[in-house]
C-alpha cells in the first residue's frame, strides 16, 4: 500500500474561480512548482487532483485544480490534506528527518524503552523537541540535538538517547 506525506491542509475556498487556500505543512514550498498531481485526503475520501496553477499569499499556498472552476466545486476538499507519495518527498541532508518518520519511534536509553514519540514541538531557531509519551501516559521532551540523541533509525523506528538525569 502506498504511503503519503501531507504537504498542506486546505483551509478555505478563495475567490470565484474554484481556488483554495492551504496552510503549508512543508519546509519546502518550492516543491509545488514541480508537482502536477496531488492526492487530497480528508480522512475518509481521497481525491486525485491535477494542479493547474499555484501561488503563495500570506504564508499560504493558493491552489487551482483543473476542472474545478467554481467555489462550490471545491467545497468537498476543505479540511483535506494535500499529499504526495513517499517517493515524491524532497531529499533531506544527512541527520535531518521528516517529522512523520520520527512519530511512532521508540525512544531507548541503554536498551530500556523510555516511551514513544507522539509529537514534535517546534522551538523556532533552537530547533525542535521530541514529545515522548511513557507507558503510564506521562510525557517528557527530548531536544533533538546530537548531545542527547545518539542514533536515529527510521527504518527500525528506534531513537537511541543519552539523557541527563531528571529529564525523564
Amino acid at each position: 500500500m502506498a504511503q503519503f506525506a501531507s504537504i498542506a491542509r486546505i483551509v478555505k475556498k478563495r475567490g470565484v474561480r474554484g481556488e483554495v487556500a492551504a496552510e503549508l505543512l512543508t519546509d519546502f514550498p518550492e516543491r509545488f512548482s514541480s508537482l502536477d498531481q496531488v492526492r487530497i485526503f480528508n480522512g475518509e475520501t481521497e481525491y486525485w487532483e491535477e494542479i493547474e496553477r499555484h501561488w503563495f499569499h500570506k504564508n499560504r499556498v493558493i491552489l487551482k485544480f483543473r476542472g474545478r472552476d467554481r467555489p462550490e466545486e471545491v467545497e468537498e476538499l476543505i479540511g483535506g490534506d494535500v499529499q504526495v507519495s513517499e517517493d515524491q518527498r524532497v531529499s533531506l541532508p544527512q541527520d535531518s528527518y521528516f517529522h512523520s518518520d520520527l512519530i511512532g519511534c521508540q525512544v531507548l536509553e541503554d536498551e530500556e524503552v523510555l516511551g514513544g514519540v507522539t509529537g514534535i514541538l517546534e522551538t523556532g531557531t533552537a530547533g525542535c523537541n521530541l514529545v515522548v509519551t511513557r507507558a503510564d501516559g506521562g510525557e517528557f521532551m527530548v531536544p533533538l540535538v546530537r548531545k542527547f540523541v545518539l542514533k536515529v533509525d527510521v527504518g527500525k523506528k528506534v531513537i537511541q538517547v543519552n539523557l541527563p538525569s531528571g529529564l525523564v
